[in-house]
């Protein structure tokens, strides 16, 4: 498997975890590219000592706010567009960042601090060119509704600047008919203008998200407020599904009053999907698909949360035995395909409101969302054993395996996520050793039958 260090130095933004006291564990290779502060600068100390200056205080109170309750916080680079001292390139003029700042909790429970920074430099310089060329637009559409007598040099003009901007431009009337397209906007719709024109613009949306674009829609023609909606659109030609953004505003005579709307359409699917991607890695396991520890603990707080004195759920901690003597006797690729087919295993045995996921290695979590008795607590924890206890298809050969669950009910075995994990995993390991013990005594007596076979074969 891979470690946590790797990934860190895999993905393409910066990381920075902090422990309880705000010393940095973590400084992925991306912060040092960006910081030129590498890692004998960083791990081990404060934030400041770190980045080699002091940091900003809206950073030190989102990082407190995470450590002491809990909160995540967002510093938009509208806001705060350079809060860290981080240079793009080795040179002297500070990258655009959009921070978040998240709580994590450790395999001990304790809170820590993960800051994630991205460079937004090139999408904020982006969303100014767009700002400025909307502008340029508007002041044109201006004067072609002013200016008749110059209408068809206006109108060249107009059409000829929109060719050239790298981005779609559309245009409706007061209905969000569309009135005019530039050939981008059709580009990336594949329509052509006999295909939409006069048409409602956010029929370009896909079907799922048709409706959705249509009550942002009705917001910016109801309060004349701008609108900026990220849709999945289908390209009519190539029947690509692929997501879209656009930012339209109303646009209004000298009087002030709206006469239409002018919109722009960008296609951003490459980073709309890389954004996806990041989202799933950090809630879903990448080996078996099963949650996380963070979502599982949001979760497990939810439960908490919402639970009465009457209301009752259990935790399951569920550690695969002699694991290790798999991945050592018949290398990782085998314990990939267990740790797989055990995930499968236990989603195909509890309920869809169940909820199981994987804390890493070959331990497994499950919180059950209701049961009745103590007795079907056993009936379910029979369940699992048995379907783990399966033979597994490894390729080569079937291996057997047999588990080591502990259990931990609310609110009789603790009220809070602390007492509940203790407790759990607790009776897993007294569990365990339950287990070693029987393994170790069925392996004497094996022996001893064996001794007693070929003692009773060397007197005859």
């Amino acid at each position: 498997m891979i470690s946590a260090p790797y990934l860190a130095d895999a993905v393409s933004c910066g990381l920075v975890l902090l422990d309880c006291q705000g010393r940095v564990l973590v400084w992925n290779k991306w912060m040092m590219q960006y910081s030129a502060r590498n890692v004998d600068e960083t791990l081990g100390v404060s934030l400041d000592e770190a980045c080699g200056v002091r940091i900003e205080q809206r950073i030190h109170m989102a990082v407190r706010e995470a450590l002491d309750f809990g909160m995540a916080s967002l510093l938009s680079h509208v806001l705060h567009p350079s809060p860290f001292p981080l240079f793009s390139g080795g040179g002297t003029e500070r990258i655009k960042q959009s921070i978040t700042i998240n709580p994590v909790l450790s395999n001990s429970g304790e809170r820590r601090c993960l800051i994630q920074i991205n460079d937004v430099t090139t999408m904020a310089a982006r969303e100014k060119l767009l700002r400025e060329q909307t502008r340029q637009l508007r002041e044109e559409v201006d004067k072609l509704t002013e200016m008749q007598e110059q209408l068809r040099c206006n109108e060249s003009r107009f059409r000829e600047l929109t060719r050239q901007v790298p981005v779609g431009i559309f245009e409706t009337d007061l209905e969000g008919r569309i009135v005019f397209s530039n050939e981008r906007c059709q580009a990336i719709t594949g329509f052509e203008p006999e295909d939409y024109m006069g048409q409602p613009w956010h029929s370009i949306a896909a079907i799922e998200d048709r409706d959705r674009v249509n009550v942002d829609w009705q917001k910016l023609r109801n309060q004349g407020e701008r609108i900026q909606i990220e849709f999945r659109c289908a390209n009519k030609s190539s029947l690509r599904k692929f997501w879209v953004s656009t930012d339209s505003m109303p646009v209004r005579n000298k009087a002030g009053v709206v006469t239409g709307f002018i919109g722009t359409l960008t296609d951003i699917h490459d980073a709309k999907e890389a954004a996806l991607r990041n989202a799933q890695q950090a809630t879903f396991d990448t080996l078996t698909g099963l949650y996380n520890r963070t979502p599982f603990n949001e979760r497990l707080m939810n439960a908490l949360s919402n639970a009465g004195e009457s209301h009752q759920f259990a935790l399951m901690f569920i550690d695969l035995d002699d694991f290790k003597q798999i991945n050592d006797k018949y290398g990782h690729e085998s314990g990939d395909i267990v740790l797989k087919t055990t995930a499968r295993r236990l989603r195909q045995t509890l309920r869809a409101d169940d909820t199981v996921a994987r804390f890493g290695g070959d331990e497994f979590v499950v919180m059950l969302a209701e049961f009745r008795s103590d007795k079907d607590l056993q009936v379910i924890v029979s369940k699992i054993e048995r379907g783990i206890s399966q033979p597994i298809n490894i390729g080569i050969c079937h291996v057997h395996l047999k588990c080591s669950i502990g259990t931990a009910v609310y609110p009789q075995d603790g009220c809070d996520i602390t007492s509940l994990m203790r407790h759990s995993d607790q009776r897993m390991y007294d569990i365990k050793r339950v287990h070693h013990s029987t393994d170790h005594e069925e392996n004497v007596n094996l022996k001893q039958k064996a001794k007693k076979k070929v003692d009773a074969g060397a007197l005859m």
